[in-house]
């Protein structure tokens, strides 16, 4: 019984090391596509808006840049720090 409840936890740790992969990676895909992610929302954002002041465009798609960053940042870290304090653990 108790093998079998420490293969379990075993079993855990695993899938819990490589969804904290998968989101480091998702968040480095964040990062580097956050420049372009945010030009695109910026022209989705000018196209629903219509005629508007250049440097409010350019506002815009600098805080849609930054939002992206942000996430992406969150994510990078999140997932760094959970795979360091499991290798911390080990």
């Amino acid at each position: 019984m108790a093998d079998e409840f420490k293969k379990m936890l075993d079993d855990k740790e695993k899938v819990q090391l490589m969804i904290a992969a998968v989101v480091m990676l998702g968040g480095l895909v964040v990062l580097l596509k956050s420049v372009a992610t945010g030009q695109a929302m910026g022209q989705r954002w000018l196209e629903s808006k219509g005629n508007v002041d250049t440097d409010l465009y350019v506002e815009t798609v600098k805080s849609y840049i930054h939002l992206y960053q942000i996430v992406g940042g969150v994510m990078f870290g999140g997932g760094l720090l959970t795979l360091l304090r499991a290798k911390i653990k080990k």
